[in-house]
């Protein structure tokens, strides 16, 4: 008899598998509060299996999931990329995804940097891994800080004019009220 797994990611079905589909030695299970080592880009990051369970990021969908029935996350290890130390190799750049498991980590409650080239680079990082509320979050504060910097070209442009018309009056009058 086969042993049917349903699995799924916050409750909702992500992917049905027989576990005989898979060779034995190409699923791994571990417990929610596993460790798991990452290794993006040359850096090295640790965090918990549900962390990764639990992204909602298709990326890691793609290879992690929760197991239903045992509450276990499976780890299909052939979609995997593993370094010499047996951490879960992400081709990313290693300082940007540190945001990105910030997010994964505190989800809408992310500081992110109010650099607009950095969140560039970090709105290309969320459609990488297939994160669109993290992806809106990034496009959220890039819309803002548009509308701090037009304001204070605002503000710079009133001080000029005002400092215009302080010389003119100054000039017109010779210094004299």
């Amino acid at each position: 008899m086969l042993a049917r797994a349903s699995l799924h990611s916050n409750g909702t079905d992500m992917h049905t598998a027989e576990y005989a589909d898979y060779k034995k030695e190409e699923i791994s299970a571990h417990h929610a509060r596993d460790l798991v080592h990452i290794n993006a880009g040359g850096t090295r990051y640790t965090t918990l299996y549900d962390t990764l369970a639990q992204s909602k990021s298709s990326y890691f969908l793609n290879f992690i999931r929760i197991d239903r029935t045992t509450g276990k996350i499976v780890l299909l290890q052939q979609r995997t990329i593993r370094d010499e130390s047996g951490a879960i190799f992400v081709n990313r750049d290693g300082r940007l995804f540190a945001f990105v498991l910030q997010f994964m980590r505190d989800g809408k409650n992310t500081v992110l940097p109010k650099d607009k080239d950095l969140l560039s680079q970090l709105k290309r990082e969320a459609d990488f891994f297939g994160m669109e509320i993290f992806r809106y979050l990034i496009q959220e504060t890039l819309v803002d800080l548009e509308k701090e910097q037009r304001a204070s070209n605002t503000d710079i442009s009133d001080i000029r004019h005002s400092v215009n018309q302080i010389a003119n009056n100054t000039y017109y009058t010779g210094g004299r009220n």
